[in-house]
């Protein structure tokens, strides 16, 4: 992303209710620098700076690549507003459609726990959707916890699932890193150099960390808990192995509006479970 010209106080003028002019001007910045949703960006941006001398900040941050979300300091996600802090990563619209399949499984007075949690996102939207269970949330990166707390999140600084009781949760959910380590540089510019490597980097075939959080749902899960954990396209058919080890079964993916794989579910069985098959979960 490379600048463009400074927004002066004559231009930008009252900044809490801008006028389309400004509106329109940040919107040309943030388009010349690659912005894919400059109108809507700007509009953000515009709503969220005080003055000023606080929207040029903004709009050269983003110019930059810094994400969005931390410059504002809000996102939303489930159609809720969310505290975002820089430096943890950012929730992904994708992700609530495993948010929504989870709620709709957490039993009333149920438990759930969200590992690499971030932001606490989906936490927080099991807790809305289920306000009688215990939903708590993990994440390695001490930002996170502290942004999950602020986002109302009963969050835990640890290694997923390690520091929890076996046998204990009826939902385990997870957004781990799965983005393989040779696709790193495919990614968006904004995102490879700004978000927190550890929260996409997922090893050699990417699934390193989903593969742990496949352990670690095995053991912490009740018989008959559903694990449901985001992973990439194609990435379903390498997991086969690990979720038969660990007595996950029934699994299902699902899949995004392209038709790629964006997750999958299995149930804790006692039993040693048949081959993955496409389906709702």
């Amino acid at each position: 992303m490379k600048p463009g010209p400074r927004i002066t106080p004559r231009q930008a003028g009252a900044v809490n209710a801008p006028i389309q002019h400004e509106r329109r001007q940040v919107a040309a910045r943030l388009a010349a620098a690659g912005c894919i949703a400059a109108d809507l960006e700007a509009v953000e941006l515009c709503s969220a700076a005080e003055n000023a001398a606080a929207l040029e900040e903004s709009v050269a941050r983003r110019e930059r690549g810094e994400p969005l979300a931390w410059i504002t300091g809000v996102t939303r996600f489930c159609g809720r507003r969310l505290r975002v802090d820089a430096g943890v990563y950012v929730p992904r619209p994708q992700s609530e459609a495993m948010a929504e399949m989870a709620a709709d499984r957490l039993p009333p007075g149920g438990t759930a726990v969200d590992l690499c949690t971030g932001t606490g996102a989906i936490a927080h939207h099991l807790r809305h959707r289920a306000p009688g269970a215990t939903v708590i949330a993990v994440d390695c990166d001490i930002r996170a916890v502290r942004c999950a707390t602020r986002n109302g999140v009963a969050a835990l600084l640890g290694d997923l699932g390690a520091a929890l009781r076996s046998d204990s949760f009826d939902v385990v959910t997870a957004v781990a890193p799965y983005v393989p380590t040779g696709h790193l540089r495919h990614l968006p510019t904004d995102v490879r150099d700004h978000e927190p490597q550890h929260a996409l980097h997922g090893g050699a075939d990417g699934l390193d960390i989903v593969r742990r959080v496949i352990r670690d749902a095995g053991r912490i899960l009740r018989p008959g808990g559903r694990l449901f954990i985001e992973i990439g396209a194609g990435q379903d058919a390498l997991l086969g192995d690990a979720l038969h080890e660990h007595r996950l079964t029934d699994v299902v993916s699902w899949t995004d509006a392209d038709g790629d794989v964006r997750g999958l579910a299995a149930t804790l069985s006692g039993e040693r479970g048949p081959a993955m098959r496409s389906a709702v979960p």
